[in-house]
């Protein structure tokens, strides 16, 4: 079964919340001792064609994540929807303004991923 996986890329703490369900905390970014790769803690949530708490919907489903970083003053809503095939792993990568994604393939063409609103802390 495939995955989404989020992953965050920026240098803070920061929770994520897909579709109503559990506050997931991920680490921040670290860089190895010579500087020559950095490691994004993952976490990963199934994809189905429907979504649901801690479930990604394919299908062009509107999947609902909640970001919010330890260094930010803000909760970001976005909405996320992708017609890539339900086979297919994701991969979100979280910074701390933005949210890019891509599929398995490196194609980024079939997801949409819109900033809904900020909610300040």
């Amino acid at each position: 079964m495939a995955k989404a996986y989020f992953i965050n890329a920026s240098p803070t703490e920061v929770k994520v919340t897909l579709n109503a369900g559990a506050q997931n905390p991920l680490a921040p970014i670290s860089v190895n001792s010579d500087g020559t790769a950095v490691s994004g803690p993952a976490w990963a949530a199934e994809i189905n064609a429907r979504p649901d708490a801690n479930v990604f919907g394919g299908d062009m489903n509107d999947n609902e994540l909640l970001f919010v970083s330890k260094q930010g003053t803000a909760t970001r809503r976005y909405s996320i929807t992708s017609k890539v095939s339900t086979v297919l792993d994701l991969y979100f990568f979280m910074f701390e303004d933005t949210i890019v994604g891509e599929d398995a393939t490196g194609d980024s063409s079939g997801i949409t991923i819109t900033l809904v609103n900020r909610l300040d802390t």
